[in-house]
């Protein structure tokens, strides 16, 4: 049995149903549709109710795993008080992405790997090749191949924890408790909808803050809608563009092309588990099996 929250923003209930049909048809799910479904404004109901769901998905004995419904915004409100001896004592992993960045570090924090994957409303528009790869971490995960078909910005190879997820929301954890130890990681990043002279400042403030010159490398996945209006004034590159500009000048391996992130590819990735990148053979492989 998997649980489903949604910590976060609203959960769509006709995107939920697709999603949670893939899921029903490997296991069993369980969820409150009366705080799954709950609304306040963007956010799928109040802090207390989400952290309380949250808090009791992470308790349930027969949950295998904690899934999230959905990501939009809310997890930061609520994210000092997560007990994280609740992540430690039931080592359950935790799937999710986008806001979810929140949640992923507050289990490496704890010590508890957990998984960088779709959320159930993303689950269903996904291809079965990206079901395969999420159940394979959730039930018999081994050292191996996570991605490949990776470019090349800067060469070169490096091991260390897999980390990141949302570039944004992975930003406003600077300077806070909730920042995993980021030396010697690998961080990956993806984004959606910030145009690219945002791209460039956050990546500007990750730089100025000091994370490129703790991390080993770092992987690229996808840049959705990142793109200038196209009434706007002023003339701009693309996001990606943006990206090659900025990290194109860090000595460490850099790839890009990671098929994660909010397009038509979420390639599951276990968070916190040592990993290698090689960015020569376009690779990033797990060095450890557990993830939890």
């Amino acid at each position: 049995m998997v649980a489903v929250v949604a910590p976060s923003g609203p959960v769509f209930p006709a995107a939920f149903a697709v999603g949670a049909a893939v899921l029903s048809a490997r296991y069993r799910l369980r969820h409150d549709a009366a705080t799954l479904f709950a609304a306040e404004g963007f956010l799928a109901g109040s802090d207390e109710q989400r952290l309380a769901s949250l808090h009791q998905a992470l308790r349930d004995p027969e949950a295998r795993a904690v899934f999230m419904g959905r990501g939009g915004h809310g997890l930061l409100r609520i994210a000092s008080r997560i007990d994280p001896d609740l992540l430690r004592q039931h080592g359950k992993p935790i799937v999710g992405f986008s806001d979810g960045t929140v949640l992923l570090a507050a289990a490496a924090r704890a010590g508890v790997a957990a998984i960088h994957g779709p959320v159930v409303t993303q689950l269903g528009r996904l291809p079965e090749s990206d079901h395969a790869a999420l159940f394979s971490l959730l039930e018999s995960p081994e050292p191996g191949l996570l991605l490949d078909g990776l470019a090349t910005l800067r060469p070169g190879s490096a091991t260390g924890p897999l980390l990141g997820g949302n570039l944004e929301v992975f930003s406003r954890l600077l300077g806070t408790q909730l920042l995993p130890d980021l030396d010697g990681a690998i961080l990956f990043l993806e984004e959606v909808g910030e145009r690219p002279y945002r791209v460039d400042r956050l990546l500007c403030h990750l730089e100025l803050a000091g994370v490129f010159a703790r991390i080993a490398g770092v992987v690229v996945g996808d840049l959705v809608a990142c793109t200038e209006p196209a009434d706007s004034r002023v003339a701009s590159p693309s996001a990606i563009e943006v990206v090659r500009e900025r990290l194109g000048r860090l000595a460490i391996p850099v790839a890009l092309g990671a098929r994660i992130g909010h397009g038509d590819r979420n390639r599951a990735l276990p968070y916190g588990v040592r990993a290698e990148l090689d960015t020569r053979a376009g690779s990033l492989t797990a060095l450890e099996g557990a993830v939890s």
